[in-house]
């Protein structure tokens, strides 16, 4: 985190100082995510799951240092919130011990909710087609200010033999219940690509897709058999507040 504020203070103070020349714009955004969190190997995933994304706001301020009438450089600050619930039915679905030196199979419906909120610093470089259309690619590091992820285990079985998937109810109605919260990690790296219109001088509409390069979880985390990566496509307006 400090090297992280190190670095945007120093961008910061560059534009102070390079702002004159009158080759910067600066912006404020805002738009609608909706985004995933992939395992990965996908055959960790069962036929017949059903992922709901749901569609959630973002906003954010921007800074663009042109360097020509093709290029430019663009450093930004957006605030995101990627959910998503999904509903599974599982076969001795394995959640292992802390050392997992054993597991408890699951075999039923699962039911998982997921919600992470963060704020992202993407570095973007902009080529510029025409005085329209412009592309972009970059990277991004994002850092977790809130993370839940819960698994519901419902009209399913229990038990420490992965053979057995029918002979170890759950008591009564009663459900398993799985939280994950404390094992999400707090920040994640990344790249985007996408593309932008320039509607008017200072209205320009997007689009983008980001991939994570990283598991949402932490790097000790090994209670389940598979990693889980950030995929989000976002769309949305800017307005340029102060035009070069």
């Amino acid at each position: 985190m400090n090297r992280l504020a190190l670095f945007f203070v120093l961008c910061f103070a560059w534009i102070g100082i390079d702002a004159q020349e009158n080759m910067w714009q600066f912006k404020v955004t805002g738009g609608i995510d909706m985004g995933v969190a992939i395992p990965i190997p996908m055959s960790a995933v069962p036929g017949d799951a059903e992922v709901k994304p749901r569609l959630m706001p973002t906003v954010g301020v921007g800074a663009q240092r042109y360097f020509s009438d093709k290029w430019s450089l663009g450093l930004e600050i957006n605030y995101h919130i990627l959910a998503i619930d999904g509903t599974v039915n599982v076969i001795s679905q394995p959640f292992w011990s802390d050392d997992r030196s054993y597991a408890t199979y699951f075999s039923g419906e699962a039911n998982t909710s997921t919600e992470l909120r963060f704020l992202e610093f993407p570095l973007i470089a902009h080529y510029h087609i025409n005085e329209r259309w412009a592309l972009h690619m970059g990277a991004y590091y994002s850092v977790i200010l809130n993370a839940k992820l819960e698994t519901e285990g419902k009209n399913g079985w229990l038990s420490t033999n992965k053979e057995d998937t029918d002979n170890a109810p759950l008591p009564g109605t009663q459900n398993t219940f799985y939280s994950f919260n404390d094992e999400l990690d707090n920040y994640d790296i990344g790249g985007l690509m996408g593309v932008t219109y320039n509607v008017s001088p200072r209205v320009t509409v997007w689009g983008r897709f980001n991939v994570g390069f990283k598991s949402i979880f932490k790097s000790d985390f090994n209670n389940i058999d598979y990693e889980m990566y950030r995929m989000r496509f976002s769309m949305g307006t800017s307005y340029v507040f102060l035009k070069r």
